[in-house]
């Protein structure tokens, strides 16, 4: 009887325990992105990531902006900024 009491609670426990993956938005600073044919490059790079949802890449005020949706239980900041440096376009988190 104590087994299926002990049992009851820690399952109950474990299912009430909230997730901590989540989808995240992160803003890179991409440097040396300075033709047209450099954004589509940086994008494909990050899309080919596992876990990456979306990712745009815009200019901004003459910089090279990626905006990327992904889900931090697949993927993570490091990992991205590995992309774009790997692609050529190294990149740092915005702040």
């Amino acid at each position: 009887m104590k087994v299926l009491i002990y049992f009851v609670l820690c399952s109950s426990l474990l299912a009430a325990t909230p997730s901590t993956a989540a989808e995240r938005i992160v803003t890179l600073n991409v440097a040396n992105a300075t033709c047209e044919l450099c954004g589509p490059i940086v994008r494909r790079a990050l899309t080919r990531i596992s876990g990456v949802l979306g990712v745009q890449v815009m200019d901004v005020a003459g910089k090279t902006v990626a905006t990327v949706h992904y889900d931090d239980d697949r993927t993570d900041i490091p990992l991205l900024i590995s992309a774009t440096t790997n692609a050529g376009y190294p990149s740092t988190e915005a702040q």
